[in-house]
Formats: structure tokens, C-alpha cells, sequence
């Protein structure tokens, strides 16, 4: 004959088992939220990016009409529900006809009370003066 302890679990064996999954499950539940934020940080990066960008683009349009050199600017703008700040320095280089812009993006991001800046570097063909 078999015992019946054999066959069935033991309330040892069953709260050892509560635990070890209990565990796994919140370390996939903080995996799950790290991931959530790292995306929306990745978010907020892409946006400021493209916001340069576009803001670049329209700085090299107003230097192609414009025959006055660029001077630096800063402001702030609000898109998709974020706030950045901008400024840029524009230099003109040597005798060469190109203008080094130096700009400059950043925000404060909610959860961490943090500002977090992106500077880009390019140059610009300025107008002959």
C-alpha cells in the first residue's frame, strides 16, 4: 500500500512553490514597468529630436532669405502635452561661407524631476555679405 502523504502535496511544498511564483511575478511586473518608462523616455527623445530638427530646418530657411547673419535665440514651445526649451548660438566660421550652429533642446520629465538636454552641432550655408 502507498502512503497517501506520497500522492498529495505537502503545505510546505505548496507555500515554497506561492513564493517562488509569487516572486517571479513581481519581477516581471517590474520589468513590465521599467520597459513602460524606458518607451516613453525613447519618446520623449524622438520628439525633441524632431522638433530640432524642424526648428534647424526652419533657422536654414530664414538664413537662405534673410541677408543678416544669425543671431542666438531661445524660447519654448509646448508639443504633444511636453514642454522644451530651446536656444540656439550660431558662429560664423572663418572665411568660409558656413555658419556653425550650435542648439540646444531640453525638458523636465514628470516622474523624476529631471532636466534632460540634447545638443546638436551643424552647419548652415550662410548668405554672402
Amino acid at each position: 500500500m502507498t502512503s497517501r502523504s506520497s500522492k498529495a502535496f505537502t503545505l510546505l511544498e505548496v507555500l515554497i512553490a506561492l513564493a517562488i511564483l509569487s516572486t517571479a511575478i513581481v519581477f516581471i511586473f517590474r520589468s513590465f514597468t521599467s520597459s513602460l518608462s524606458s518607451a516613453k523616455f525613447s519618446q520623449d527623445i524622438t520628439l525633441a529630436c524632431f522638433f530640432a530638427e524642424s526648428k534647424i530646418w526652419e533657422l536654414q530657411e530664414e538664413q537662405r532669405v534673410k541677408a543678416e547673419p544669425l543671431a542666438g535665440q531661445q524660447g519654448s514651445e509646448k508639443m504633444q502635452g511636453k514642454d522644451f526649451k530651446w536656444s540656439y548660438q550660431a558662429k560664423k566660421v572663418g572665411s568660409a561661407n558656413l555658419v556653425y550652429l550650435e542648439f540646444i533642446i531640453s525638458w523636465q520629465e514628470n516622474l523624476r524631476e529631471k532636466e534632460y538636454s540634447i545638443e546638436f552641432d551643424t552647419y548652415l550655408l550662410g548668405q554672402l555679405i
